[in-house]
């Protein structure tokens, strides 16, 4: 008999501070995650002039993590049945930190690559076993006080990361990001080693089944072939260069093949047939939809900020750190109210509906000179959005999926997430520089020389630089404002179908 309560009655030797350290552990452990993908795009500039490659050259390293991320999102189930949950966390963690040292020590644009798949390769199936191991160890009513510091970690990390990037590169230096995060490994460790119960079921070699090795090339390919395209798009349309076509479709075919081999298999890494029913498919396309509204609103958010308004890099930080934080207080108000939630697809309805309500608040305010206070309340605003959308889709779309099946249905969701913010912000930063340019082109078309004049704006080379940069901040302004209105449609359209399908619910 124990002298204390047990939490986990499959885990009795895990003490009160243990499981609630376990929750909390869980999720710093997935906002390692995020961390390394949102630090890349928000100091995305100062990496690339660091490494000095090209914009085309620097995709490779936005890549080559989402491809090590839907790599070890399918061959993580299999790994974790061999070597237990636990351990497996142990050793992404370390390849993760490698990967981390790597890219501080990056002196070109090949080696950065290289090291970011070394960190997808270890953080990409971070999210994935986190949330597995969360459901294999808790019986449903102890789910819940797990989910608080398991949403608190995972939020509080993962928003405070911009801010804290724009303070490091300031300071410190591009490579300070990653030396942070290499840092953050091993009191990472210190968490599992303390707080991870030991034996999280019995995983054996005969569990572990066959490797289907044409599978994992044929997706590692493919995925490489479209995740790429699709980051491309932010500099290229298709019509400029016909390959990227070829290349898109090659990817294509060989995401077919993986998933044929998932069905003709005697037994697949990825059990699709086991997942595959309406709820979860409903599921899957509310959770593409988030996704790819998430990629295109922060890479809109973070253009109008800097390139558009001309804020500093801590200030663009600081600002969407504060959004961040305000999803943090909402995410544990909305697990302390969660029981009395009845109809989650009008929540997630509203949720959409919050999202194009910033997006038209956000292009109303892209004037020149508007104040930081103009646009704070729609970035607390979207604060709500995680929460009233992406929570709800979660809580609604595993209702019906088998805890042997969770894990299967977890990596699909998460190489969805990849192919789904890719192609998010594939798409913001190809309507963002066609817009541009287009604004560019009919702002130079009003000015002449007696414009010029009438305006008071001498022809010396100082005067006419600084009229450029206004031309450019403008062009900017006028873009953002056209791609959040796009946005904003696009949320009211997934509105619309959140309150008219009637699988999730």
């Amino acid at each position: 008999m124990t002298a204390y309560p047990v939490l986990l009655q499959a885990h009795p030797e895990c003490r009160p501070w243990q499981v609630r350290l376990f929750g909390l552990t869980l999720g710093l452990v997935t906002g390692a995650d995020f961390v390394a993908v949102s630090m890349m795009g928000v100091a995305g500039g100062a990496i690339q002039g660091g490494v000095s490659a090209a914009p085309q050259e620097y995709l490779w390293a936005l890549t080559s993590f989402a491809v090590g991320a839907v790599l070890v999102n399918l061959l993580l189930g299999r790994f974790a049945t061999l070597i237990s949950y636990r351990r497996y966390t142990q050793w992404a963690l370390l390849l993760f930190m490698a990967g981390s040292v790597g890219c501080a020590l990056a002196e070109g644009i090949t080696s950065l690559a290289l090291a970011r798949l070394l960190q997808g390769l270890g953080g990409g199936g971070l999210f994935t076993a986190s949330r597995i191991l969360l459901q294999l160890v808790a019986q449903p009513r102890e789910r819940k006080p797990l989910m608080y510091g398991f949403l608190l970690g995972l939020f509080s990390l993962s928003g405070i990361s911009p801010w804290l990037s724009a303070l490091l590169v300031e300071d410190w230096g591009w490579q300070a990001i990653f030396c942070l995060q290499a840092a953050f490994v091993p009191v990472l460790l210190l968490l599992v080693r303390l707080s991870y119960p030991r034996h999280a079921g019995a995983p054996s070699r005969t569990q572990a089944g066959e490797l289907d090795w044409i599978a994992v090339v044929a997706l590692g390919a493919g995925a490489l072939l479209v995740l790429h395209t699709l980051e491309d798009l932010r500099f290229l349309r298709f019509a400029a260069r016909p390959g990227m076509w070829l290349a898109l479709l090659g990817g294509a075919l060989l995401l077919g093949l993986a998933w044929r081999r998932s069905h003709t298999h005697p037994d697949p890494w990825l059990q699709l047939h086991a997942v595959l029913r309406r709820r979860y498919l409903m599921g899957l396309a509310f959770y593409a939809l988030y996704y790819l509204c998430n990629g295109i609103w922060s890479y809109l958010l973070s253009a109008l900020l800097q390139r558009g308004l001309g804020f500093d890099f801590v200030t663009a930080g600081w600002a969407m750190s504060m959004g961040s934080m305000v999803t943090v207080l909402m995410a544990v108000a909305y697990l302390y109210a969660s029981r009395w939630l009845t109809r989650r697809h009008h929540v997630l309805a509203i949720g959409f509906a919050l999202l194009a309500l910033c997006c038209l608040w956000l292009a109303q305010a892209a004037m020149p000179g508007a104040a930081l206070a103009n646009l704070l309340p729609a970035i607390l605003l979207h604060g709500l959005v995680p929460v009233l959308s992406v929570l709800q889709i979660a809580a609604m779309t595993y209702a019906e999926v088998q805890v042997e099946d969770f894990a299967h249905a977890y990596q699909l969701k998460n190489i969805m997430r990849e192919l789904a913010g890719a192609l998010g912000t594939g798409l913001a930063t190809l309507q963002l520089q066609a817009g541009e340019a287009e604004a560019r082109l009919a702002l130079l078309g009003r000015l002449d020389g007696v414009t010029l004049r009438q305006e008071g704006v001498g022809l010396d080379l100082p005067s006419l630089a600084e009229l450029s940069a206004q031309v450019s901040r403008q062009a900017v302004l006028l873009a953002c404002d056209h791609a959040f209105l796009a946005l904003g449609l696009l949320s009211a359209l997934a509105m619309l179908f959140a309150l008219l399908q009637r699988d999730l619910r």
